[in-house]
C-alpha cells in the first residue's frame, strides 16, 4: 500500500498541468511564383487556450484546441492581391481558416510532432508538423514550425500572375509564445 501511495504522489506531483496563455502569435504564408514570391502575414489569430502538461523538461497537450485565422487579417502588402487570395480561400462564405490541434507528441531533441485537422474553404484534411519548442524562461516557451499545404488538396484555384500559375504549395510558418499560468 505504501508503494502505491508513493507512486501516486510521484505521478501527481511529477507532472504538472497548466492553463496557458498564448502571448505572441504569428502565422506567415509563403507562395512561390515564377515572377514574384509572395509572403502573407497574420498576427490577429484567434485561439483557444491550450491545456499543457509538463513533466521534467517535456510538454504534452492534455486536450485539443482550435485556432482561427481570419482571412481579412492576412496581409501581403498589396490590397488587390489580398482581396484575390481572400476570394480563392472562400471569403465571405468561409471567413476563417480553422486549425484543430489534436495531439502534440515528443520528437527528437527539442522537437514535437503536432497533429490535427486543417479546414480551408470547407475542406478538412489531416496534417502533421514538426515543431521546435524552446524554453524562453521558467514560465514561457517558444513554439515554431511549418506546414506545407497544396492548393489542389483543398480544391483551391492556384493564384496566377501574367497568366502563369503559382506553385501548388503554400508554406505556412507558425510562431507562438506560450506563457504558463
Amino acid at each position: 500500500m505504501k508503494k502505491i501511495l508513493i507512486c501516486f504522489v510521484i505521478l501527481f506531483f511529477g507532472a504538472n498541468i497548466f492553463a496557458a496563455e498564448v502571448t505572441k502569435k504569428k502565422i506567415e504564408f509563403y507562395v512561390e511564383h515564377t515572377t514574384k514570391n509572395v509572403t502573407g502575414v497574420c498576427n490577429e489569430i484567434q485561439m483557444d487556450q491550450p491545456n499543457i502538461q509538463t513533466s521534467g523538461k517535456g510538454y504534452s497537450l492534455k486536450s485539443p484546441f482550435e485556432i482561427k485565422i481570419p482571412l481579412l487579417k492576412i496581409s501581403s502588402g498589396d490590397a488587390n492581391r489580398d482581396s484575390h487570395i481572400q476570394e480563392i480561400l472562400g471569403y465571405p462564405d468561409t471567413p476563417n481558416i480553422i486549425v484543430k490541434i489534436e495531439s502534440v507528441q515528443p520528437g527528437k531533441e527539442q522537437t514535437y510532432i503536432v497533429k490535427g485537422k486543417l479546414t480551408i474553404h470547407g475542406n478538412t484534411k489531416d496534417f502533421s508538423s514538426e515543431a521546435v519548442v524552446k524554453e524562453e524562461n521558467s514560465t514561457s516557451i517558444q513554439v515554431e514550425g511549418f506546414v506545407l499545404v497544396k492548393f489542389s488538396e483543398y480544391e483551391l484555384e492556384n493564384p496566377s500572375l501574367l497568366f502563369m500559375k503559382a506553385k501548388d504549395e503554400i508554406r505556412v510558418k507558425y510562431q507562438f509564445e506560450i506563457q504558463m499560468k
